[in-house]
């Protein structure tokens, strides 16, 4: 009787073993399958090209706004890659506006002079929760004499839900690298903002 027992205790054992790598199999492979679907989504890519901000029926990004664990995009520095075809400095340099600038600069890629189209580069701003700094696009430049600009920007993410902003008009003195917007949503608070310069490849 004994023997009977544990006979059908092993058969049953021997059945949980195979159900057990039966499902480690499957699970497996539905596993392998989800990610080939997940690798099909496409991601954001800056194409190389300039965009037209203002005719979104070809954009180099797409809008996501950012949900539970999941990041709002397109962040302001893919947008200004997008923008301008930048996609020098990728890796590490990509983890804040600041070391995309210091990257470039030790590239010879910058200038304290605005040019159009360009990348405009703020500095850290701790108070207003931009310790990584901020990336504008320069769509425009007017040269008001004295080492004083007139800049039209763009730029993405300014209220932290992935809006575009476009058409901010901005004072820009490059003696003292500062830039005061005089348009748009950060025009209440965007006085004498430091400035580290303009990406300019």
């Amino acid at each position: 009787m004994m023997q009977g027992l544990l006979s059908r205790l092993s058969v049953v054992r021997a059945a949980w073993v195979v159900a057990a790598v039966l499902g480690l199999v499957l699970a497996g492979q539905d596993g392998v399958a989800l990610a080939a679907k997940k690798s099909e989504k496409k991601k954001p890519q800056a194409t190389g090209e300039p965009i037209d901000v203002n005719a979104p029926s070809k954009p180099c990004y797409k809008l996501s706004h950012g949900r539970l664990f999941h990041r709002c995009e397109p962040q302001s520095l893919p947008y200004g890659r997008c923008r301008v075809g930048n996609s020098c400095c990728r890796g590490n340099y990509e983890l804040s506006p600041i070391n995309w600038y210091k990257c470039e600069d030790q590239n010879g890629h910058v200038s304290s002079r605005p040019a159009a189209p360009a990348i405009f580069i703020l500095g850290d701003n701790s108070k207003h929760r931009m310790g990584t700094g901020h990336v504008f696009v320069v769509e425009k430049v007017r040269d008001l004499g004295n080492g004083h600009w007139d800049l039209v920007l763009s730029h993405t993410n300014y209220d932290r839900k992935c809006s575009i902003e476009t058409d901010v008009q901005a004072v820009y003195d490059e003696k003292g690298k500062l830039v005061t917007m005089k348009t748009g949503h950060w025009s209440v608070w965007g006085k004498n903002l430091k400035a580290l310069g303009f990406i300019v490849k």
